[in-house]
């Protein structure tokens, strides 16, 4: 009977294999010469799946049985259009010869201005790009080597992207990008790293020019820029023009880009771009880990349903740690389109989208060797898996396969920070009747005296603001330290400090945090009666000395209690979350006090005494009337808002 039951699960193993997806391979090199082509577009069903050559012209694509049957194209700018079936699948790598188009040798035909060539493709972008949303499967790597010796790789990452792009139309809709699956090998020593790299997955959205109309292509910026046609190439075996552009003399400091594009002749859609930051583009990096010394880009677009995709976006960042040991370095990141999807898919949920900030070798996506099998990726060159071997030896990652194949072990994922801290903005209610106000102090036995009147204007709130530090201690439950100083015509400090805890009453969209929280609440309202003269050199005011030349008297109320909040958050990205809360003081205590400042000599070493009254020493009257309270009630509600931050 075991034996039976054995059988059984491998033939269902083995019925499993023929009806999943097979694994196309193949090289394409020029027909003349027999060399490699790199970046050549390889698709299937229309580029409905596809993928690109490496720097061997070597490439491997993973094919469903629904399309085992689809003609497969090649195509490249300058070379004609190569079709034919799709052999048995498994089987031997393919070996496709492109021929060069004569078309590329011919000569440029322009009937209008080299910037009216790009206005018009401009202009034809809602009907050569899809205005509807789409979803793009994609592939993505992310690596960090040693500039001028790439062989020292100092991390290695790759994963699955699903892209969401909303149509052409909307250049301001940045999309998002939810990371499906993710591998990576940290090859530095612990503790060397003193930079992160982020956004890399984003790099389909922010080099996408054509979606966001960047400055090259932008007729507001013309004026920045020199163009020039260069002879024309064909693609697809359609004629291409071919723009150079570069800063104007004169406006060098505007421009920040120069490179070229490729442009189709017949129906003016951009196939194509390459350009680099110039000096004034890197001055307007901002970077503060890295000083940014080269950045180089290029982005293609293929056809599919009769509108033209995002096929594949790359960039090579040169530049400095502005910190630490480390030599100049280089991080390569690259996007490929690997899977179109045209239907209306809502896009992914908060929970489930990267975001621009997040470091992707950080990022929890677990490992899965089983998704990567039938993946279709980009091949590493056989140089760079020779040097990833290298890096890893003589670890435990020498012994498998690069990311490319097998997939190392994953880099620890760093957990975000329990600390975070903000700014916050409030007020408390405090009746204040309109009048005047007079407080005298005079000390037995010392020459200081102070006499001070203030007129006070009615008014129903006092305004602060304030810096909150907070610390997760466990799951929800945050330890809460936040410090207040009041603004306007009463003004004060204050602070609290307690339990906070949180609670997402949204875990499937953007998080909304119901906040409760039990504090302990301290608060002085004052108002300033003026600096005095000090002739009193061994001065004492509740044993405190005062020794300084100029002395301050202020008219105070001091209020602690506790505190129950309530309140909402609401998360913007993963680090910041803006917040607002409401409190009630329970059980006050308001103590009328008066206060004595320092106001001159070195500000850290300025004392400050307060004390209650009434007390002999001191009177206060009110409008003219012996008082013993100031003339001002605190309430019991208070109100924040604020926002916290989150390091990382």
């Amino acid at each position: 009977m075991r034996g039976i039951l054995v059988a059984f699960l491998l033939l269902l193993a083995s019925l499993a294999r023929a009806q999943g997806s097979a694994e196309l391979r193949g090289r394409v090199v020029d027909a003349e010469t027999g060399q490699p082509v790199p970046n050549a577009q390889v698709g299937v069903a229309g580029n409905r799946l596809g993928t690109s050559t490496n720097a061997e012209g070597v490439f491997t694509l993973s094919v469903p049985p629904a399309y085992q049957h689809e003609p497969l194209e090649v195509a490249l700018l300058g070379y004609r259009k190569y079709t034919q079936a799709l052999p048995p699948l498994p089987g031997p790598g393919l070996v496709i010869r492109l021929q060069i188009s004569p078309a590329a040798l011919g000569e440029v035909t322009v009937t209008s201005s080299v910037t009216g060539i790009i206005r018009e493709a401009v202009a034809r972008i809602p009907r050569n790009y899809p205005v509807r949303p789409a979803r793009l499967t994609g592939f993505y790597r992310e690596a960090e080597s040693a500039r001028g010796d790439s062989s020292q790789y100092q991390y290695f990452a790759e994963g699955l992207l699903t892209v969401y792009q909303a149509g052409y139309q909307h250049p301001g809709d940045d999309g998002a990008v939810e990371i499906r699956e993710s591998r990576k090998v940290e090859l530095r020593a612990p503790g060397t790293a003193d930079h992160s790299w982020y956004g890399g997955p984003f790099v389909p959205h922010q080099l996408d020019f054509v979606h966001r109309r960047a400055a090259f292509i932008n007729p507001a910026h013309f004026r920045d820029y020199d163009y020039r046609l260069l002879p024309q190439t064909t693609f697809r075996g359609r004629p291409v023009y071919v723009i150079a552009f570069a800063p104007k003399p004169g406006r060098a400091a505007r421009a920040d880009y120069a490179g070229r594009l490729y442009i189709e002749e017949n129906s003016y859609a951009f196939l194509r771009a390459e350009w680099h930051r110039t000096p004034a583009g890197l001055r307007h990096e901002n970077q503060a880990a890295v000083a940014i010394e080269a950045r180089v880009s290029r982005v293609d677009y293929q056809p599919y349903a009769g509108r033209w995709y995002l096929k594949s976006a790359r960039q090579r960042t040169q530049g400095r740690p502005r910190l630490g040991p480390q030599g100049p370095v280089s991080v390569l990141v690259e996007y490929l389109t690997t899977a179109i999807d045209t239907t209306q898919a809502p896009r992914p949920s908060y929970a489930a989208r990267a975001q621009y900030r997040d470091v992707y070798l950080e990022n929890p996506v677990p490992y899965d060797s089983t998704f990567w099998q039938r993946q279709t990726t980009l091949v590493l060159p056989a140089a760079v898996r020779q040097a990833l071997r290298r890096a890893a030896a003589p670890g435990p990652v020498a012994a498998a396969e690069s990311p490319a194949t097998a997939g190392p072990p994953a880099a620890p994922v760093r957990r975000p920070s329990r600390l975070r801290y903000g700014y916050l903005v409030g007020t408390w209610p405090v009746a204040v009747s309109g009048g005047a106000v007079q407080a005298g102090f005079a000390p037995a036995g010392s020459s200081f005296q102070a006499l001070g009147t203030a007129a006070l204007r009615a008014q129903s709130a006092t305004y602060w603001y304030g810096f909150s530090y907070e610390y997760n201690a466990v799951g929800g439950w945050w330890l809460r330290l936040a410090s207040r100083s009041g603004f306007g015509r009463l003004g004060g400090s204050g602070w609290e400090g307690g339990l906070a805890y949180e609670r997402n009453l949204n875990p499937r969209r953007r998080p909304v945090l119901a906040r409760a929280g039990l504090t302990y609440f301290r608060q002085t309202v004052g108002r300033d009666l003026g600096p005095y003269h000090n002739p009193d050199a061994g001065l004492r005011v509740a044993g405190t000395a005062f020794k300084a030349d100029e002395i301050g008297l202020t008219l105070q109320t001091t209020t602690g209690a506790l505190q129950p909040k309530l309140g909402l958050g609401l998360e913007l990205s993963r680090r910041l979350e803006l917040v607002a809360d409401a409190g009630c003081l329970l059980f006050p205590r308001t103590r009328t006090q008066l206060a004595l400042d320092e106001r001159s000599g070195f500000w850290l070493s300025r004392s400050a005494a307060a004390f209650d009254l009434p007390t002999a020493e001191a009177t206060l009257r009110v409008n003219g009337q012996p008082a013993t309270a100031a003339p001002w009630q605190p309430g019991r509600l208070t109100f924040s808002f604020g926002l916290l931050y989150r390091p990382r």
